[in-house]
């Protein structure tokens, strides 16, 4: 069918490309999925035949002909099907009301077509009488017993005869049951010794490899596997293996049916072409890791540009061994222990080459089969063998480890596949097993002060700059984001790769629901509801809203879509044209029969599995309508009936699965119900204080969330706890289940989370290697996990470097301390201000060796700092001790030290460090601004106000009216608030920093100037070569500042980048460094500081992450020439500027993904 429509191909190809699993033992689903949700929903332009050759062989065909007579009659579809005579299929088949007609194939009619092709076949064979060639004809179909197969290798025999004679011996020692011809074929090909070995591979790596086999990859895989080069394969095949395998179209190898590999599989074949599947599986799984173990895929860590390495062709073999080497390690035998030997050889050698390999496909999901494989292999193993040894634990770990790669560093993988080598390995836990590995290597990046020591929970944190996430649904292998900014993100579950985006409008989305395939999806907004088939990006139809919406959702069978709002209302839509399928009124029932509940109701939820609606109004019981008739059902109340008003519902979610037949419910005062809808009964009741809850599909666990950030799973049915995870992050908005039942998802504010957590996971193996996840009740006390709780007087608030090794850092508490940042550890309490009175800002002066601290209560201090030894600081006796009595917003040091401006919302004040005011002046009525020491060689200062330069006298604060300062923002009269300003020591250059306000017209901004201010008179002097770099502004998160001629800054993605004053007008290009993981800068104000030597420094609540060497690696990212375009160019390389070796990056010329 998708050979011929073009709308069917495009749906299959898209499962394909969207990796949609499917539950290969669940026929209900693979008939909704494939058939009933996508085939069946296409355009038929033409009549369609399905042949379905021997039902009787099928293991559940009773399941399989009731789907068969429910397809629409208005589908061109005719079925032929065959089978052996069965009493129960006919029975079948009257009880559906199927128009049959059935015919009796007997073996003569069978007779009279294998006559018919033998009479096309037989002009090609050594016979010229008429009457010799017919008795031929006869003897074979006296032999064939009406056996098609049969009779064609029969005929592909004697093809290889030349006389009359050979012709008859043939006849005479070919038998005619199908396994003894077999075994004939296998007995003829064991007398040739010499090609025993080659016949024996083709057939093992034909009837066992995942998928079929070019002949090229054939050949290569004979090579590692017999030491062999066979150059012309494709003329080999057939011959050594008796016509059992063939080349194909696409010239893959295949058996010339599937009754051979069910033959060669036989338990009790003797022969030595006998294939034990397990022993088999075993030898392929050791020939792929000998590829991988190769030299081939060995990567020197100083690999230099152009090197042989680098542009060396890989095998034909590479692809399939990369992806698919894991699959036969499933398959073969747990007690195998050169298996165990050959795959720890391979985690020590070549482990991260294959990661990098398989990146540059641009999919990772490979790598998270390959760990779900191994899984399942080793936990099988560990039936029959001990899993200790450290083979074994090493093996355990990488598992781990892969699983957790692909989901936290998912993002900076595809960007830059070498960031395996050098940036991945420094930012693992330490415990992993990669950190341990390769964390050390020379010349790697370096990161200390870290916390990390496990993988957390949390696999994956996925941040949405200036937008916050409101909506968040799942199914199959996909889920999506709901953005403020209209935007809805689609993910893959398994590898949280972003797969698409689809553009729901300007309005915010608010739900979203998935239909029972995945193909649909519905998101609605204050005023929309749109319809969106995900495989295309295509909006089917979309339906405007005045009323708020409550809830969304399909029917079972996806046929329509319902929404309900508070103006009490629910409407329905056909799914196929978005036709009005009309709407019905809900009311609370404890009204008058007749009268119209005018208060809207604040929560309602629709179940399509059960077909029912639940709407509650406040602090009053939950209504339970039927949707098929649109009848009232009955209400449950918390409390008595009678009791009004009554507890105030917070969330309520229906148990997708109909044979539990539950709704769970949370309130306001803490309580988390389970009630029957049909009998209003209450089953269950614990206290959980939940927000959100959430249903896994399979209907055994909820999940649920709270405003601090906890999140509990429960029992569905029993309300036990299983699990809890408080984490110190914002409240949880929403919670959503992935089809495996134990990964889950869960938004706040401008993020989302992706969990898996160990206490619900459990990975089953079964003989055949097949593996799933599912959650069970956990026997016992729950499992709470988090991080150690946060001392929030110890939280850093403010930090200042002293151009060295040390960074001064203010805290919660009012202390002043000292971290070590070649350690990243603290060193010592330097003073403190008023107990709890959080440091705000702190401000360092180099040359006078001075530290201000400023407090929450705007209290200033002003200290100097002298060196005790090499490692001890000791703070002297106040010089300045001021309190200011308003909101201090920037304090700035003179570059000699001695005076200090102290800027407010309302005045800015200049104070000499001995205690002195200078000068003062008004500043009511500015947006945003940013003072700008310029005063070396001269006593002037910059401010940044309102879109424009201004300068200033130091001594004074007066304003020079000769200077001429250029506005920064392109648009007239519209210019986005100043977020950072940083000063380079040298040149000077200024950076500054525009960020684009929330729901603003100005766009982000990013300017550089360069300063000539030679002496105290040149105050007519303007910023020169300025530079805008508007394009990079939209991708800045935050700006780092200076290292030397460098400006850094982190972009949205999570990579520290440069731009170089020196080269950025010139080359239109700037760099990419290294990435700091997600879940480090995902909430919370950034804090960063520059070490002398290059080292960046990230407060990560109560301590510091330092990234050294994290600037020796490079990655250019060139401009497009258009800085409207969104998209720019990548040309990548590497360096280490103490070896200068470069390093080229494989996906050189890949559009960067912004």
């Amino acid at each position: 069918m998708a050979s011929t429509n073009p709308q069917i191909r495009s749906e299959i190809l898209a499962m394909h490309n969207n990796r949609v699993l499917i539950d290969a033992d669940d026929e209900r689903t693979l008939w909704r999925s494939v058939f009933l949700s996508r085939i069946f929903r296409t355009d038929f332009h033409r009549p369609y035949f399905w042949i379905i050759d021997a039902l009787d062989e099928c293991a559940d065909f009773s399941c399989f002909l009731p789907m068969l007579a429910r397809i629409d009659k208005n589908i061109p579809l005719r079925v032929l099907i065959t089978s052996r005579p069965s009493p129960v299929i006919q029975n079948l088949l009257l009880q559906e009301k199927l128009l049959v007609s059935a015919k009796q194939i007997t073996v003569e009619s069978s007779y009279q077509d294998i006559r018919h092709i033998l009479e096309a076949s037989t002009r090609f064979l050594p016979i010229e009488d008429p009457i010799a060639c017919e008795n031929l004809i006869a003897k074979i179909l006296d032999k064939s017993n009406g056996c098609f197969l049969w009779v064609a290798l029969v005929l592909k025999e004697l093809e290889t005869t030349h006389s009359e004679q050979q012709i008859q011996e043939v006849l005479d020692s070919v038998p005619s049951e199908m396994d003894s011809l077999y075994t004939r074929i296998l007995d003829t090909m064991a007398l040739i010794p010499r090609n025993r070995k080659l016949a024996q591979a083709i057939l093992r790596w034909t009837v066992c490899a995942v998928r079929p086999l070019t002949v090229q990859e054939l050949k290569e895989a004979i090579r590692f596997d017999l030491e062999e080069v066979v150059p012309r394969l494709e003329r080999t095949v057939e011959s050594v293996c008796g016509n059992l395998v063939h080349v194909g179209r696409n010239s893959r190898v295949h058996i010339v049916h599937q009754t051979v590999r069910a033959f060669l599989t036989q338990d009790d074949l003797v022969s030595d072409f006998a294939i034990n599947r397990l022993k088999e599986h075993s030898r392929l799984a050791q020939v792929c890791l000998q590829y991988l173990c190769s030299d081939e895929l060995k990567s020197s860590r100083y690999r230099r540009r152009g090197s042989a390495t680098r542009a060396a062709k890989r095998s034909a073999f590479a692809e399939y061994a990369t992806v698919y080497f894991s699959e036969h390690v499933i398959r073969s035998s747990s007690s195998d222990d050169d298996q165990i030997v050959a795959f720890s050889s391979f985690l020590k050698t070549n482990v991260l080459s294959w990661i990098e390999i398989v990146a540059e496909g641009g999919d990772l999901y490979f790598l998270t089969q390959t760990a779900k494989n191994l899984k399942a292999y080793m936990e099988r193993r560990a039936k029959y063998k001990s899993p200790l040894g450290q083979q074994v634990h090493a093996i355990s770990s990488w598992i781990q480890d892969l699983i957790y790669i692909v989901t936290a560093f998912g993002r900076p993988l595809l960007t830059s596949p070498p960031s395996i080598h050098f940036l991945i390995p420094p930012v693992c836990p330490q415990n992993s097993i990669i950190y341990r590995q390769y964390h050390e290597y020379p010349r790697c990046l370096e990161v200390v002060g870290r916390s990390e020591v496990e993988w957390d929970d949390r696999v994956s944190c996925i941040v949405f700059s200036q937008s916050q996430v409101l909506a968040v649904a799942c199914r199959d292998n996909r889920f999506v984001i709901g953005l403020s900014d209209g935007r809805i993100v689609l993910y893959h579950t398994s590898t949280c790769q972003e797969a698409g985006q689809l553009a729901h409008g300007t309005e915010a989305v608010r739900f979203l629901e998935f239909g029972t395939a995945n193909v649909l999806l519905a998101s609605g907004g204050r005023q929309t509801i749109a319809l969106w088939n995900i495989t295309t990006g295509c909006r089917l139809w979309a339906v405007e809203i005045s009323q708020r919406l409550l809830a969304l959702g399909f029917n079972q069978d996806d046929t329509s879509l319902m929404a309900t709002t508070i103006a009490n209302c629910t409407s329905c839509w056909g799914v196929e044209d978005g036709e009005d399928l009309g709407k019905f009124l809900v009311s609370d029932q404890t009204e008058d029969e007749g009268s119209i509940y005018q208060r809207p109701p604040s929560h309602a939820q629709i179940s399509g599995e059960l077909n029912l609606l639940a709407v509650c109004y406040r602090q009053r019981p939950i209504n339970l309508w039927d949707l098929e008739d649109r009848s009232f059902i009955g209400q449950f109340h918390k409390s008595a009936p009678d009791v009004y008003p009554g507890p105030l519902l917070v969330a309520m979610a229906f148990n997708p699965n109909p044979d539990i037949n539950l709704v769970a419910a949370s309130y306001q005062d803490g309580d988390l119900v389970i009630f029957d809808p049909w009998n209003q009964k209450q089953r269950a009741m614990v206290e959980a204080n939940a927000h959100t809850l959430a249903v896994s599909s399979d209907g055994a666990t909820l999940a649920t969330g709270d405003g601090s950030g906890t999140i509990q799973i429960f029992d569905f049915e029993t309300l036990r706890l299983l699990y809890r995870s408080t984490v110190n992050d914002f409240d949880v908005r929403a919670i959503t289940f992935a089809s495996n039942n134990v990964r889950f998802i869960d938004i706040r504010r401008d993020h989302c989370n992706v969990w898996e957590p160990p206490a619900i996971v459990r990975q089953t193996a079964s003989g055949d290697g097949s593996s799933e996840f599912y959650s069970e009740a956990v026997v016992g006390d729950a499992d709470t996990v988090g991080p150690q709780p946060l001392d929030d007087s110890q939280a850093i608030t403010a930090i200042a470097s002293d151009g060295g090794d040390y960074l001064f850092c203010g805290k919660e508490s009012g202390s002043i301390v000292v971290y070590d940042t070649k350690t990243g550890r603290q060193r010592q309490e330097l003073y403190r201000h008023a107990a709890n009175a959080a440091i705000l800002l702190l401000e360092w002066n180099h040359r006078e060796a001075v530290l201000a601290s400023i407090d929450r209560s705007s209290r200033i201090q002003v200290r100097n700092i002298s060196s005790k030894s090499s490692d001890m600081r000791v703070a002297g006796l106040p010089l300045l001790d001021q309190s200011i009595g308003q909101a201090i917003r920037q304090v700035l040091f003179h570059s000699s030290g001695t005076m200090l401006l102290v800027s407010t919302s309302m005045s800015d004040q200049v104070w000499k460090t001995d205690g002195h005011q200078l000068a003062a002046q008004s500043a009511s009525g500015r947006r945003s601004w940013q003072w700008i020491d310029c005063s070396s060689g001269t006593q002037g200062l910059l401010l940044i106000v309102d879109g424009q330069i201004k300068y200033f006298d130091w001594m004074t604060l007066e304003e020079r009216p000769s200077s001429t300062f250029p506005r920064i923002s392109l648009e007239d009269g519209d210019c986005p608030p100043v977020v950072s300003v940083k000063m380079s020591s040298q040149g000077p250059t200024i950076g500054a920093y525009f960020r684009e306000p929330p729901g603003g017209k100005a766009r982000a901004r990013l300017r550089l100037w360069s300063l000539s201010l030679p002496s105290m008179t040149a105050y007519n002097q303007i910023p020169k070569d300025t530079m805008a770099l508007d394009q990079i502004a939209k991708e800045v998160k935050a700006v780092i500042g200076f290292h030397k001629l460098l400006l850094l800054f982190l972009d949205q993605s999570g990579w520290i980048c440069s731009i170089s004053v020196e080269s950025f007008a010139r080359e239109r290009a700037y760099t990419r460094h290294f990435f700091v993981p997600y879940s480090w800068h995902c909430s919370g104000e950034l804090m960063f500081a520059i070490t002398a030597k290059g080292s960046i420094v990230l407060v990560r609540k109560d301590g510091i992450a330092v990234f050294h060497r994290g600037l020796d690696f490079e990655d250019r990212v060139i401009l497009g020439m258009d800085c409207d375009d969104a998209v720019s160019r990548k040309e990548p390389h590497w360096r280490s500027p103490v070896l200068e070796n470069h390093i080229d990056s494989p996906r050189a010329g890949h559009h960067w993904d912004s």
